[in-house]
């Protein structure tokens, strides 16, 4: 599954095997083949996510939050 992180400045793509999101919700855990959806992401949180090889990275959330789209196989975060 893809997942492309885009700032105002950056943009960046990996390829991933899931994601753990917060939202006001609770935590929300993505991986290939998920409905389509979108979640506000909390601010001031991070976005979790792993690699094939099993390597996490953490993306930190700024305090104005966040917007997370998902489709079957690409998910974007769109920050301020």
């Amino acid at each position: 599954m893809k997942l492309k992180i885009v700032q105002p400045t950056t943009q960046k793509e990996h390829e991933v095997v899931w994601i753990e999101a917060n939202t006001p919700d609770g935590n929300f855990v993505i991986q290939a083949g998920h409905a389509t959806t979108t979640l506000v992401l909390s601010g001031n949180s991070d976005l979790i996510y792993c690699f094939k090889t099993g390597k996490q990275e953490i993306l930190k959330i700024n305090k104005d939050g966040a917007i997370l789209s998902v489709t079957a196989n690409l998910s974007i975060v769109l920050m301020r």
